[in-house]
């Protein structure tokens, strides 16, 4: 059995300004990263594929496009929203992953540590499992074959970066984080270490709020936050774009348009568009490539079977069409067509 390749994808930093010099609208985006080998496509696989919540754009954009790859490996794949209930995650993992046709599981989104005894039992079972956002790291763990994510330490790293590159003067920061997820609290606390280096900085909070409860926990936490911290409160950072959809008008009536959104992950469209167009308090968001991740997810389930950081800037957002995409250079699904059918 092929070894998983440990591959940490580059995530990408969406932002409003180019306040910050070092990060230049004109920089030219890297070429996609795929393998130079591996083995031919395992074709007629049935796969369970598990998106832990469909309405999170990073997950449905992973999932779309590991769905798309999948077309190419003529896979039949069954998809599940577990609607971020852990318990509906569990029952496809004991109900539908063992069905004697499943030969692999696609986990998006869970925490698979979660999911330790169940995802044993069906490796036992000579099944191959992968994951999108399901541990704390890229490549294997005690779970999955392989598990696929940017360097999360990277990606906080690239937030806070920005966050104190934009600004000047003194620095206060909330970090929402969500402890379901170990990426997400290995982030969090990424991006606490490093603006507790920064001298004229402040983390004044870390809030643990369920990303699946972002629209109702928000608009009642911000004017908490607001009356708790006052005005040493400028800037917000958070693990995931959610937490900024429903920020705006709370913020704007506890009469703080002054505080600044920066998220650490996943580029979902709605942020996008709240960047492009220079709408929203959201400065910023470190977007993952999910195009590149699902097709990456694809790659290393069929090998079971037999990212720096850079700046895109509002003005690059708007040199591409508003149906395109940023990853629209393709190179990556070339590389893994060349490997999957290559000619003898």
């Amino acid at each position: 059995m092929a070894t998983p390749l440990v591959r940490a994808t580059r995530c990408l930093i969406l932002a409003l300004t180019t306040a910050w010099p070092a990060c230049s609208a004109n920089a030219a985006l890297p070429d996609a990263v795929a393998p130079a080998s591996g083995p031919p496509a395992q074709t007629g696989r049935h796969v369970l594929l598990i998106a832990y919540e469909l309405r999170n754009g990073g997950i449905s954009k992973t999932t779309r496009s590991f769905l798309n790859a999948a077309g190419y490996l003529h896979w039949q794949v069954k998809v599940a929203d577990a609607k971020s209930s852990n318990d509906a995650v569990r029952e496809q993992l004991l109900l539908q992953a063992t069905a004697k046709d499943i030969a692999g599981v696609a986990l998006i989104g869970a925490d698979s540590a979660g999911y330790h005894l169940e995802l044993t039992m069906l490796k036992q079972m000579g099944k191959i499992a992968v994951g999108w956002h399901a541990g704390s790291a890229p490549g294997p763990n005690a779970e999955l074959f392989a598990n696929i994510t940017t360097d999360p330490l990277a990606v906080a790293q690239a937030a806070v970066d920005y966050a104190i590159g934009s600004s000047a003067g003194p620095m206060g920061a909330v970090i929402f984080t969500d402890s379901h997820f170990s990426i997400a609290m290995h982030k969090a606390l990424a991006m606490k270490t490093a603006l507790e280096r920064c001298k004229r900085c402040k983390v004044l909070a870390v809030r643990d709020v369920d990303l699946s409860q972002t629209a109702q926990i928000i608009p009642k936490l911000v004017p908490e936050l607001a009356r708790q911290y006052g005005k040493a409160w400028t800037h917000t950072l958070a693990i995931n774009d959610l937490y900024y959809d429903n920020i705006n008008f709370p913020l704007h009536q506890a009469g703080r348009a002054d505080i600044v959104n920066i998220s650490a992950g996943d580029g979902s469209n709605s942020a996008m568009n709240r960047i492009r167009e220079g709408i929203s308090q959201q400065k910023a968001t470190v977007a993952e490539p999910c195009n590149q991740q699902g097709w990456q997810m694809a790659d290393e389930l069929n090998r079971g079977f037999v990212s720096k950081p850079i700046l895109v800037t509002q003005e690059r957002l708007l040199s591409h069409g508003r149906d395109g995409d940023i990853e629209d250079n393709q190179s990556y699904r070339q590389a893994y067509l060349g490997i999957w059918f290559k000619k003898p």
